[in-house]
């Protein structure tokens, strides 16, 4: 009985502790801090280059061109992908860290290879050389079907105007 008396002691102090890590865990400052973009209309060029591709997506992905598209950057993108809309990639971004200049983040639930029963995530940084012009870049992981599949993507943004488009 003493040792039964004893491991549970023991058992609710690793408890205890644990759950006092995950409090200090929670009140941490935050690391993020948002970019120092101008807000508004941006012009993205992306280029994505693969490895590993089957046979079936060669012909579809291999050697696409450069992909322009506008992304309307708000306030609270500035804290997350600013760069996000647009891309077709529809991930589900977080923050690692974050400065005025310089994000490192993460991409998971990306849509990118779904219709191929493939999943898809992205890490990659973006970086601003001033308020109106950066570049980014991500290294792509999808997998599925017995398949995994690499790229790597390079980005550049200038910003355009203040006001975005109507929709």
């Amino acid at each position: 009985m003493q040792g039964r008396k004893q491991g549970g002691g023991q058992m609710r102090k690793e408890l205890l502790l644990v759950a006092s890590l995950g409090t200090l865990a929670a009140t941490a400052p935050a690391t993020v801090q948002p970019l120092n973009a101008r807000t508004g209309l941006w012009q993205i060029s992306l280029m994505v280059t693969w490895a590993g591709l089957p046979p079936q997506l060669q012909a579809l992905m291999a050697n696409q061109p450069t992909h322009n598209y506008q992304s309307c950057v708000t306030t609270a993108d500035l804290s997350s992908n600013p760069w996000a809309n647009g891309a077709r990639d529809h991930c589900s971004w977080t923050v690692v860290r974050s400065s005025s200049t310089d994000m490192e983040i993460q991409g998971a639930s990306c849509d990118m290879g779904a219709s191929f029963g493939l999943s898809a995530t992205a890490h990659g940084t973006i970086h601003l050389s001033d308020p109106e012009e950066g570049t980014g870049s991500f290294d792509i992981m999808m997998t599925g079907n017995g398949q995994e599949i690499s790229g790597h993507a390079s980005y550049t943004g200038k910003w355009l105007a203040a006001r975005c488009p109507a929709e």
